[in-house]
């Protein structure tokens, strides 16, 4: 059965189309801005396919944006705050407290904005083949195409949904899209679409979603490139990297029902259960530094430099979730993080000193992490922790070298009987505290004998 479209109107005085379907936990699928026609996609059979199989179990919701498909604007422009609004909008009418966000491309600014902003109202967020910043769409394919949206609104639809959207390779779902995109918006509304979208930064925004992420991106995308994927991985905290075969932007062709799946799967899962989460009183501690951080960027220059620590910054992410920690804090260079168990941090120190070793061959220049692990009870600030504790774990830090895990005596005995091996270091006096700290290196490529 065809869905009921209902519409929602803005605070701005938009009004935003949109359908609901099936019943259970709800799920947004955001617009594809400014390429956004809800009753032609239903129509389509890759997108009907597509929107039943992910709706499964689901209520379902999506809604053209202002300016497209179904959906009027109010004549105040496109910029990320309209959008915002525009979701805002929806899930009011829809009488939803609560959802989870998927966001294709443009759409990503728009629910990484809005997770930011009402964290309370976003459970969970994929982003497929998203950017933060609209200028990492601005490829040369790209300038090319929208010169020629100027030129032949009709032309400009054909080709980008053969040469981007869908793919050459997908010839009869390329056209079908082509008409959508066509119906969608007229060329003045994509032009002032892109206007206000490619001046937006939600860089910023990044570090403020809490709510678990999954980054999906194709491997062999043109525009926006998997760098923006990697990059959006390494910056948002509860973040997942999730690589997809092939180019086409499209989610319903080319493996749309191991897609479909996949995200079902992610939007179904529950809070990650197993050991307590580390909220007060006694907790171990990690803090790890990038040994020559300056000297990298030195070296490889700001662009360069910088991409090498987004992919130190996503390995580190990756080991501490997989690993029940809390980031506390991070910076350019290096990580404040806090575990339930010494157990924990230990296994997390080893494992990123591996991943780290295994990516230096993909990396132009070595990336040597020293680590340093105390446990005790820190002083607790909203997410901020201070005190003895904290300084103590940056200063055995500090004693490392690259690539070395050191830790405090009673981090050692909390691991005693586990089978790490340990090479006591010496005692050394940290600023703050009455008496020396004894300190031993984790020897994490081998075990104890």
């Amino acid at each position: 059965m065809e869905p009921r479209i209902q519409y929602a109107p803005t605070a701005d005085g938009a009004s935003i189309a949109y359908w609901a379907l099936g019943e259970g936990p709800v799920v947004v699928q955001l617009p594809s801005i400014p390429f956004s026609h809800i009753r032609m996609e239903w129509d389509d059979p890759n997108w009907q396919a597509w929107y039943r199989r992910l709706g499964d179990g689901f209520r379902l919701i999506r809604y053209d944006s202002r300016g497209s498909g179904l959906s009027s604007s109010s004549g105040a422009g496109y910029p990320l705050d309209a959008m915002v609004e525009d979701l805002r909008a929806v899930l009011a009418r829809a009488e939803c407290s609560r959802a989870a966000l998927l966001a294709p491309v443009q759409a990503g600014p728009v629910a990484i904005a809005y997770a930011a902003r009402y964290p309370d109202q976003v459970s969970r967020l994929i982003l497929w083949c998203a950017v933060s910043r609209g200028d990492e769409l601005r490829t040369s394919s790209f300038e090319a195409l929208r010169a020629l949206s100027h030129s032949d609104w009709s032309l400009f639809a054909e080709t980008a949904a053969h040469a981007l959207v869908a793919g050459w390779d997908e010839a009869e779902a390329a056209h079908r899209t082509a008409s959508i995109m066509r119906e969608s918006c007229t060329a003045e509304i994509h032009d002032a679409v892109m206007d206000g979208f490619l001046s937006e930064d939600i860089s910023d925004d990044l570090a403020a979603v809490w709510c678990p992420v999954l980054v999906a991106y194709r491997m062999s995308a043109t525009s926006p490139l998997p760098a923006s994927a990697r990059y959006l991985a390494a910056a948002m905290r509860t973040a997942s990297l999730h690589p997809v075969p092939g180019s086409s932007l499209l989610m319903v062709v080319s493996g749309s029902e191991r897609i479909a799946d996949e995200f079902r799967e992610f939007l179904s899962a529950g809070e990650p259960a197993g050991h307590p989460q580390a909220n007060s009183g006694f907790q171990t501690l990690l803090y790890s530094d990038v040994e020559g951080h300056t000297a990298i960027i030195q070296a490889l220059g700001d662009d360069r430099g910088r991409r090498v620590l987004r992919e130190h910054e996503r390995i580190t992410r990756e080991v501490i979730r997989s690993h029940r920690g809390i980031e506390v804090l991070a910076r350019g260079d290096g990580f404040l993080v806090r575990f339930a168990t010494a157990i924990d941090a230990i296994d997390a120190a080893a494992d990123l000193q591996r991943r780290l070793a295994d990516a230096a061959a993909d990396l132009p220049i070595e990336l040597r992490v020293r680590i340093g692990i105390n446990a005790g009870e820190p002083i607790r600030e909203g997410d901020e922790l201070h005190g003895a504790a904290v300084k103590a774990t940056q200063a055995i830090a500090s004693h490392a070298r690259g690539g070395e895990v050191l830790v405090s005596n009673v981090v050692r005995e909390l691991a005693a009987g586990k089978g790490y091996a340990f090479v006591e270091r010496g005692s050394f006096a940290i600023s703050g505290l009455e008496e020396p700290v004894r300190i031993w290196e984790m020897r994490w490529a081998h075990s104890a004998t």
